[in-house]
């Protein structure tokens, strides 16, 4: 049973991580060959429609990455774009690098997420945040066969940093990237996000309870209590 939480977790954490590649970072060769060959419906797990549909698509494409790198540099990277960050969205004055981005910065501090050390981007970048839940899907996978008390820790922290972040904007980030995008890809994959981020919203509440105990009255991890693992 453990074993079939770990590979759980493990495809978590590779949808994650390959979700913040795609935020974080313009269209690569390798990413490119595989809308071509249609292997990144397996690397998301996905068969739906909206994927498929441009995978179908794209095949014919002959300037493929020059329309997918414009379209990245339009959504992602001018100021006219979708603007990326948790700041822009529970921040009422929208700044960037304010009190939104410094709460989100330490929390990945106190779970010891060294994720910022290899990015220039922001703390509350989309991309950032996708990257910590990897981080922290990891370190879960690894702890199913290990050490119960910091497997709970764990889902703890998944769930505080989902309630306290990523699920306060995620849903209208994605929303207006598909409203932005004029090319199926982001579109795609912005939809494909969404339904994501709903399933790890029942998955993460599901195993927190079952887990961390909290129906039976245990307390939860507060936020200041989060310390490195």
């Amino acid at each position: 049973m453990d074993k079939d939480r770990a590979v759980t977790a493990g495809e978590r954490e590779d949808i994650y991580r390959f979700l913040s590649t795609l935020c974080l970072r313009p269209p690569s060769d390798a990413l490119i060959s595989m809308i071509r060959e249609g292997s990144i419906l397996s690397s998301l797990g996905d068969e739906g429609s909206y994927i498929r549909l441009f995978v179908d698509q794209a095949r014919e494409a002959s300037n493929l990455k020059d329309e997918l790198e414009s379209e990245y540099t339009a959504i992602f990277a001018l100021p006219s774009g979708v603007l990326p960050h948790e700041s822009a969205y529970v921040d009422k004055n929208k700044r960037l690098g304010g009190r939104a981005t410094i709460s989100v910065g330490k929390f990945y501090e106190r779970a010891g997420a060294d994720i910022l050390d290899s990015s220039a981007e922001m703390p509350d970048h989309l991309g950032m945040e996708l990257e910590f839940m990897g981080f922290l899907c990891g370190i879960e996978r690894e702890l199913w066969e290990k050490e119960r008390v910091a497997l709970q820790k764990c889902i703890e922290i998944q769930k505080a940093f989902l309630d306290e972040h990523l699920l306060k904007w995620v849903y209208p980030c994605c929303e207006k990237i598909m409203e932005t995008a004029t090319y199926g890809f982001y579109k795609a994959i912005a939809h494909f996000t969404i339904e994501f981020m709903r399933a790890e919203e029942g998955h993460v509440a599901e195993l927190h309870a079952e887990i961390c105990g909290v129906e039976k009255g245990k307390r939860e991890w507060r936020n200041d209590e989060i310390q490195t693992f």
